[in-house]
């Protein structure tokens, strides 16, 4: 019995990782699509935004791109993190 519980605790642990794993791969795909509509935004207020056009253009690029960063960058925290975890 404690057998089966320590392996259906395993099973569980495995699916809550590969759901975790899921959303990020989501929300990666979300953050790409994003960071174009940011950068899109950006364009838009540099080309027609007048005198003040590139100080708020700037905010976008910057707001994308760090934003872009840190999602990709999830990924290799969420893999270090499970290397480091022994069950």
């Amino acid at each position: 019995m404690k057998y089966f519980a320590h392996h259906s605790m395993l099973a569980a642990i495995s699916n809550l990782q590969s759901t975790g794993a899921s959303i990020l791969s989501a929300m990666q795909l979300l953050g790409i699509v994003s960071a174009a509509i940011a950068f899109g935004i950006g364009a838009y207020h540099l080309i027609w935004g007048g005198v003040r056009g590139r100080q708020s253009s700037i905010v976008w690029f910057i707001g994308g791109a760090v934003g872009l960063v840190v999602l990709m960058g999830a990924t290799a925290i969420a893999e270090y993190i499970d290397s480091q975890v022994i069950f």
